[in-house]
């Protein structure tokens, strides 16, 4: 019986269907395509925040400028910016007929020196400013289109000053817009506001901040990363991972800010879903996580 087999391999009819058998294999190989790399999130549940980032500066509240009283012989001025300033201590002296001097109103430091040498000098040549840099603002311009989101009192993270996160809030928001250039060269109205913080140790007038301010939170909310998002026929929707597969979802999104959605519907707490869905992505396709 043995030698059958054997005879019957060795068949025309045989060896046929064994290379038919063979084809069909390698073509399998060939063919299946291999799961899609791709980089995959969890949906989240925490506080939602809406954020508006704008660029500030901080500014002493109270900033003293020296100018010169009258004509006359200035004598040098012996300070230097970052000097300490005393309530009360002379500042600058003018010989006249009379000897003209200015006196420190508050204690603080010296800011800048404008002018340090003697000699003439005119009426109200301005010779220093100085300024008490523990009385810190941060003042800011928003455009007006943001303005009907934004209340005294929100809070606001401040960001730039090494790697700490500074507490502040809006303290005061200006009646009219000026208009400002942006770096692209275009006009802007604006509204000034200043926002209130306790300056850290260091940190001086004209410092520039990242100011992200706070309009509003909503706790318990299922956020996923807004680069999980698309559209697709005029909704919104994303790619959850199921049984190794990507598989369409549409959701209805809330608030976007800061690269976080806020979902209300579509989504649950621990669901996989993939970032960054490209072209190679579609309703079925099988995936794997880089």
């Amino acid at each position: 019986m043995q030698m059958d087999f054997v005879e019957i391999l060795k068949s025309k009819n045989a060896k046929i269907g064994i290379g038919v058998l063979l084809l069909v294999g390698f073509s399998f190989l060939i063919l299946r395509k291999n799961p899609k790399p791709v980089e995959i999130s969890k949906v989240s549940k925490g506080t939602y925040q809406q954020i508006l980032s704008v660029q500030g500066k901080s500014k002493i509240k109270e900033l003293y400028t020296v100018y010169s009283p009258v004509n006359g012989v200035m004598r040098r001025v012996e300070l230097h910016a970052g000097d300490q300033v005393r309530k009360g201590m002379t500042l600058l002296t003018v010989d006249w007929d009379i000897v003209k001097t200015v006196k420190a109103n508050t204690n603080g430091q010296i800011l800048k020196v404008y002018r340090e040498s003697a000699g003439p000098v005119a009426m109200e040549e301005r010779i220093l400013e100085y300024g008490d840099l523990s009385k810190l603002e941060i003042i800011a311009y928003i455009l007006t289109e943001d303005m009907p989101e934004l209340t005294l009192g929100d809070p606001v993270n401040l960001s730039g000053f090494g790697e700490q996160i500074l507490k502040g809030e809006i303290a005061n928001i200006e009646p009219a817009a000026i208009t400002k250039v942006s770096s692209l060269g275009v006009e802007e109205q604006r509204v000034p506001i200043s926002i209130a913080f306790d300056p850290p140790s260091g940190m001086g007038d004209g410092y520039e901040l990242e100011c992200k301010i706070i309009l509003f939170e909503k706790p318990n909310s299922i956020l996923i990363p807004s680069s999980a998002l698309f559209r697709q026929d005029d909704k919104w929707a994303v790619y959850t991972v199921e049984k190794k597969k990507a598989k369409l979802r549409f959701v209805n999104v809330e608030n976007q800010s800061e690269g976080i959605s806020l979902i209300n519907d579509g989504l649950k707490e621990g669901e996989s879903i993939i970032l960054y869905p490209g072209d190679g992505i579609s309703d079925g396709t099988k995936v794997v996580a880089e």
